[in-house]
C-alpha cells in the first residue's frame, strides 16, 4: 500500500476538481499569441494518470492483468509483456543464439537503440533502403543483400504507417529468415495486431507512443515455444521497482500539465530566457532510456503497477479516428495549396498519423520561421538513425532515400487537440513560406 495515508473521500473530491481544472485549462480560449500547441501530445488523459496513482492504494492481481493484456491480441498468438520493446528484442536475440557476425537485414531508418542491441549481441545490422512514399524496404535491394549469414529481417513501421508485409513474408519463407515487425510507432488499437505470418510483432507503450502506459512492451509470437524461451530468460531479470513507476507517473502528470498550450508557451519563454535548447530539453525529459550501458538499463522485468496500467490502457484504447481525420483534413489543405509537397509514408496501406513528417529543402530554416509563428515544429530525429552500410554492400546499394529523409524531414504539430483555426493558420504559413522561396523541394 503506497497511499493509505489519504482520506479517500477527500482525495476523490480533490481528484475530480483537479481534473476539471486541468481540462478547463486545456480548452481555454486564449489569444493565439499566448499559447503554443506541443509537437506531440501525450496520448493519455489526466483521468488516466490519476487512476494510475490511485492503483497504488490497493493490491494487484498481476495474473489477471496479464490475462487481460493477452486477451487483447489474437488467441492463436503467444504474448510476452516486457519492460520495453528494446528489452523484448534483446531477449529474442539472446534466445536465438545465432553465430557471431550473423546478419540482420533491417529498415534503413530505425531506432538507434535497436541497432545498438544488434551489435551488442554480436550480430551485424544491414540497412535496406526504404521508399519515401511508403517507407517500406526495397524488395529489389533485399534480394541483393541477403546472404548465407542473414538470419533476420526486421521491418519498422514508421511514423504511424503500417506496411503491407505479405511480400516480405514470402521473401522470408524463400530464404528461411525470421520476420520481425517493429510496430512501436504504429499501434492502431484493434485495427492491427501484427501480420498473421510475422514471427514476432513488437508493440511499444512508452511515454510518447499511442495509448501510452508510460512504459512497457508487448511481443506477439507465432511460435509458442519461442515465447516460452523469452519468458524464461525474462524471469532471470530483477523487477523494476514499484516506486520507480510511481515517480514516473508523477513526472508525466507534471509533463502533461506543462503541455497545456498556455503553460507550454510560458515554458518556452523561460527556456529562451535561460538560453536552453528546446529540443534537447524535451528529448531529455521523454527519453525512454538515459545514456549509459544500454543492456544494464533495459534488462528488467516490468513493475506490477506498469503491467496493471498497460492492461487498463488497452481496455480503453480507441482506433485514433479523431487523430486520423484531423491529419487527413490538414493533408487535403496543404496538397491543395502547396505544390509538390513530399510527405513520407503517404502511400502506405494504412496510416494512423502518430507523427506528421514533411520533407523540405532547408528544414532548419523553415523550423525557425514556423516557430516564430508559435508552431512547435521539430527535426525530431534524435532517436532515429541510418545504420552504416555493411562492408559487402556495393556502391549502387547505398541508402540514399533514408539519408535524404533524415536530412530533410520536419515534423509538424498535427493533433486533434489543435483547433481547426490553428491548423488552417499553419497551412497558410507553410504555403506562404514554401511557395515564395526555394525552401520546398
Amino acid at each position: 500500500m503506497w497511499i493509505t495515508i489519504f482520506n479517500w473521500s477527500f482525495f476523490r473530491k480533490f481528484q475530480l476538481q483537479l481534473i476539471n481544472w486541468l481540462q478547463t485549462m486545456m480548452n481555454a480560449t486564449i489569444p493565439n499569441r499566448n499559447q503554443i500547441y506541443p509537437r506531440l501530445q501525450l496520448d493519455i488523459s489526466f483521468q488516466d494518470l490519476i487512476t494510475s496513482i490511485i492503483s497504488f492504494s490497493r493490491s494487484l492481481d498481476i495474473n489477471e492483468s496479464l490475462t487481460r493484456i493477452t486477451s487483447f491480441f489474437p488467441e492463436d498468438k503467444a504474448i510476452v509483456v516486457t519492460f520495453s520493446v528494446r528489452t523484448a528484442f534483446d531477449l529474442l536475440l539472446q534466445s536465438l543464439k545465432f553465430p557471431s557476425e550473423s546478419e540482420v537485414l533491417m529498415s534503413a531508418i530505425n531506432i538507434k537503440n535497436m541497432v545498438e542491441i544488434i551489435k551488442l549481441n554480436g550480430l551485424i545490422p544491414v540497412p535496406v533502403d526504404i521508399s519515401l512514399e511508403g517507407c517500406e524496404p526495397s524488395l529489389e535491394l533485399l534480394e541483393k543483400l541477403v546472404s548465407q549469414k542473414t538470419k533476420i529481417l526486421l521491418i519498422a513501421h514508421l511514423f504511424g504507417t503500417i506496411i503491407d508485409l505479405q511480400p516480405y513474408v514470402e521473401f522470408c519463407q524463400k530464404y528461411n529468415l525470421i520476420l520481425i515487425e517493429d510496430c512501436a510507432q504504429a499501434f492502431a488499437g484493434k485495427k492491427y495486431y501484427g501480420h498473421p505470418q510475422a514471427d514476432v510483432s513488437f508493440f511499444s507503450f512508452g511515454a510518447i507512443k499511442s495509448s501510452t502506459a508510460l512504459g512497457g512492451g508487448v511481443a506477439v509470437f507465432k511460435d509458442r515455444k519461442q515465447a516460452e524461451k523469452i519468458e524464461y530468460l525474462q524471469q532471470q531479470y530483477p523487477r523494476k521497482s514499484e516506486l520507480w513507476f510511481f515517480v514516473r507517473v508523477g513526472k508525466f502528470i507534471l509533463l502533461k500539465t506543462l503541455s497545456i498550450p498556455v503553460i507550454y508557451y510560458l515554458l518556452l519563454q523561460i527556456l529562451q530566457i535561460f538560453k536552453k535548447d528546446l529540443d534537447a530539453t524535451i528529448n531529455a525529459t521523454t527519453r525512454g532510456f538515459s545514456q549509459g550501458n544500454l543492456l544494464t538499463k533495459l534488462r528488467y522485468q516490468p513493475p506490477h503497477h506498469l503491467i496493471w496500467f498497460l492492461a487498463y490502457r488497452l481496455s480503453r484504447c480507441d482506433n485514433f479516428s479523431a487523430r486520423i481525420q484531423t491529419a487527413e483534413y490538414f493533408l487535403a489543405i496543404i496538397k491543395k495549396n502547396i505544390k509538390n509537397m513530399k510527405i513520407p509514408g503517404i502511400d502506405a496501406s494504412y496510416h494512423s498519423y502518430w507523427l506528421f513528417p514533411i520533407l523540405v529543402a532547408n528544414p532548419e530554416s523553415l523550423m525557425v520561421k514556423l516557430r516564430s509563428h508559435n508552431f512547435d515544429v521539430t527535426r525530431g530525429t534524435t532517436s532515429l538513425t541510418v545504420p552504416e552500410a555493411s562492408a559487402h554492400q556495393c556502391s549502387h546499394l547505398q541508402i540514399d532515400n533514408a539519408q535524404y529523409l533524415m536530412k530533410h524531414v520536419l515534423f509538424l504539430p498535427i493533433s486533434h487537440q489543435v483547433p481547426t483555426t490553428e491548423l488552417e493558420r499553419l497551412a497558410n504559413v507553410l504555403a506562404r513560406e514554401l511557395n515564395t522561396d526555394d525552401t520546398n523541394l
